[in-house]
C-alpha cells in the first residue's frame, strides 16, 4: 500500500481535514472538562480550565503569527490570528459591530460550548475569565500595545443576539505595556 502524503492531498482534502482535527481537539477538551466537572465540580474544572488555557492560548497564538508570517502588528493581525485559532476552525466566528485602527467591537452569536450546556441542561458556563485571558494572550502575542476589554460575557447576563462582545482597542501611548 502507497502511503499517502500531506502534501499531495487536494486543497480541499486539507481543509477538510484541519477542520477536523479542530473538531476532534475540542472534542477532547469538551471531554476531559466534563470529566474534571463531574468527579470535582464546576469551580475546580473552572480553575484547571483557566491554567491549560493560559499557556494553550500563548502557544497557539504564537504558531499561527510564524505561520501566517504576520511580521506586522496592529489589531486586524489580532483578529487574523484569533479567525485560525483551532477552537475558530469549527465554531461560529466572531462579527465585527465595529471596526477602526484604534479599535474593534466584536461579538459571538453563537457558542457551541454554552449551547450544548443549554442542550444538557447545565447552567451556563461562566467563561468570562476564561475567554478574558484566551483574547488577551493572543492579543499580547500578536499586537503588545493592545488591550481586550470585556463588555459582556457569561456569568454576565446577555441578550439572545449574542453571548459575549469585546473591545479591542490599542492602548495610548502613555498606558503600560
Amino acid at each position: 500500500m502507497k502511503r499517502v502524503k500531506l502534501e499531495e492531498l487536494p486543497k480541499e482534502t486539507l481543509v477538510e481535514l484541519a477542520r477536523m482535527y479542530a473538531r476532534n481537539w475540542q472534542t477532547l477538551d469538551g471531554l476531559w472538562f466534563r470529566n474534571v466537572e463531574a468527579q470535582c465540580g464546576l469551580e475546580t474544572a473552572v480553575k484547571l480550565d483557566l491554567k491549560n488555557w493560559e499557556r494553550q492560548s500563548v502557544i497557539e497564538a504564537e504558531r499561527i503569527k510564524k505561520v501566517l508570517k504576520l511580521a506586522k502588528g496592529g489589531l486586524s493581525s489580532v483578529l487574523t490570528v484569533l479567525s485560525f485559532m483551532s477552537w475558530q476552525l469549527v465554531s461560529p466566528i466572531f462579527q465585527c459591530e465595529e471596526e477602526n485602527p484604534q479599535k474593534i467591537v466584536f461579538y459571538y452569536p453563537r457558542c457551541p460550548v454554552q449551547e450544548g450546556r443549554k442542550r444538557q441542561g447545565k447552567q451556563e458556563f461562566p467563561c468570562k475569565s476564561m475567554k478574558l485571558l484566551l483574547l488577551s494572550n493572543i492579543a499580547e502575542v500578536v499586537e503588545p500595545r493592545s488591550a481586550i476589554k470585556c463588555l459582556v460575557c457569561p456569568p454576565d447576563p446577555h441578550p439572545e443576539e449574542f453571548w459575549c462582545k469585546w473591545e479591542l482597542s490599542m492602548r495610548e501611548p502613555n498606558e503600560g505595556i
